[in-house]
């Protein structure tokens, strides 16, 4: 089996939180990804959660989860000195990955038009708000920003109660995965016209095309789809597809007709085993049932002895049981569950990543993409401050220590 697909090359990866998942997964498919970070280290190694809560930019658990697979270096951009360096750097690189303001770049001499002067294969991949262009360009944004622009904080929470923000920062995870497939058709092209180009990637944009379904709602009948909260909806009737159970939540849709009729019978027997007084026992026919053509009395019993039910059984007894008996209930995950996940383990999703640093090990998802031919997976966790300045800037650039010493003074490196 081929070590990694994009063995060979380079990326340079100028990104704050904004980008970071761009570069780990680029940097789990082989591209040798160079983390440049301001001296004294990235602004994003402060977010939290800390590794035992000490505040340190050492110790974010935020930057180990996504710089994985990188090197790191300082520099000073805004010296000319570090430009220089920069300049470079993009000479023997194939990408740079940024998510600056719009025209920042531009702004230090080092723009995509710059840099194809210096490289004329390289390629920009740019992640910004709103994109490169248009009215709201240059506005400042956020991951809330972004989700509620983009119409996918309306869509997310209880009916009843104002929107919530997705968790652990979605939008841009998934605009970050556009990133990459943008940066990865641009080299398609790239091999066959020996150019490079800019590849404009709006976080606003990618989270939009999510909600295409209420987009077309609007336009064809003017109706809004709102969040369901533990709602989901078949037709234009809801039912509850979320539940409580005794240590967490588990996921169960109630289907009328020959599609449900297998899980229901099964779960008004579980319930009957259990002693509850259960009104379901009424249905003869499962499949005949018309979901929406049961009085809404009626629906209301059924929903409050099924919650009764999942209340009694803990998430472990619920997805037993229900593969057992077909009842199709899915828990909702914790981190625990997760790491612990069969299916996960079967497939040997983990990998153990060591932090001599801290004397721990930590487990990471081994591969974004699975290849048959390739290896394509974590191998090292995220870099320290400057931890490959010695190498990039001694060992590749050909700098003395003398140099680098000098460069550290002005704090340039």
């Amino acid at each position: 089996m081929t070590k990694s697909l994009m063995r060979g090359f380079r990326a340079l990866d100028l990104t704050d939180w904004k980008g970071f998942v761009c570069g780990q997964i680029m940097g789990t498919m082989g591209v040798d990804v160079i983390k440049i970070e301001k001296p004294g280290g990235d602004p994003s190694r402060n977010i939290p959660p800390y590794y035992n809560d000490v505040p340190e930019p050492e110790k974010s658990l935020y930057w180990f989860a996504f710089n994985t697979d990188k090197r790191a270096i300082t520099l000073n951009l805004e010296t000319e000195r570090g430009q220089d360096l920069f300049r470079k750097l993009v000479a023997t690189a194939d990408f740079v990955l940024e998510s600056f303001p719009v025209g920042y770049l531009d702004g230090l001499g080092l723009g995509c038009e710059a840099l194809s002067r210096v490289n004329e294969r390289i390629i920009v991949t740019s992640i910004t708000h709103f994109g490169q262009k248009g009215p709201h360009s240059h506005y400042k944004g956020s991951e809330l920003v972004d989700s509620a622009m983009s119409g996918v904080l309306e869509n997310t929470g209880y009916p009843d109660r104002p929107p919530v923000k997705e968790a652990l920062d979605s939008v841009c995870f998934q605009a970050n995965a556009a990133a990459v497939l943008g940066t990865l058709i641009s080299h398609y092209s790239r091999e066959m016209s020996g150019k490079g180009q800019q590849v404009d990637i709006s976080i606003q944009e990618v989270a939009a095309s999510r909600t295409i379904l209420c987009l077309l709602a609007w336009q064809w009948d003017k109706r809004l789809i709102k969040r369901g909260g533990p709602m989901g909806q078949i037709g234009f009737r809801p039912f509850r597809w979320i539940w409580q159970c005794r240590d967490g939540h588990v996921f169960w849709f109630f289907l009328g007709g020959q599609a449900g009729a297998l899980a229901n019978r099964a779960l008004s027997q579980w319930i009957d085993e259990d002693g509850l007084e259960n009104p379901l026992r009424e249905v003869t026919i499962w499949e005949e049932l018309d979901m929406a053509a049961l009085p809404q009395q009626t629906l209301d019993a059924y929903q409050e002895t099924i919650g009764r039910f999942f209340l009694n059984h803990t998430k472990k007894e619920i997805a037993e049981e229900s593969l057992k008996r077909g009842i199709n209930a899915v828990i909702a995950s914790d981190p625990a569950d997760v790491l612990e996940n069969p299916q996960l383990v079967s497939r040997n999703f983990w990998r153990d990543l060591e932090h001599p640093e801290l004397g721990i090990t930590l487990a990471y998802p081994r591969h974004f993409f699975r290849f048959s031919e390739t290896e394509n997976e974590v191998t090292r966790r995220a870099p320290m401050i400057g931890q490959d300045n010695d190498t990039i800037y001694g060992a590749e650039l050909g700098l003395s220590r003398k140099e680098m010493a000098a460069l550290r003074e002005d704090h340039i490196i």
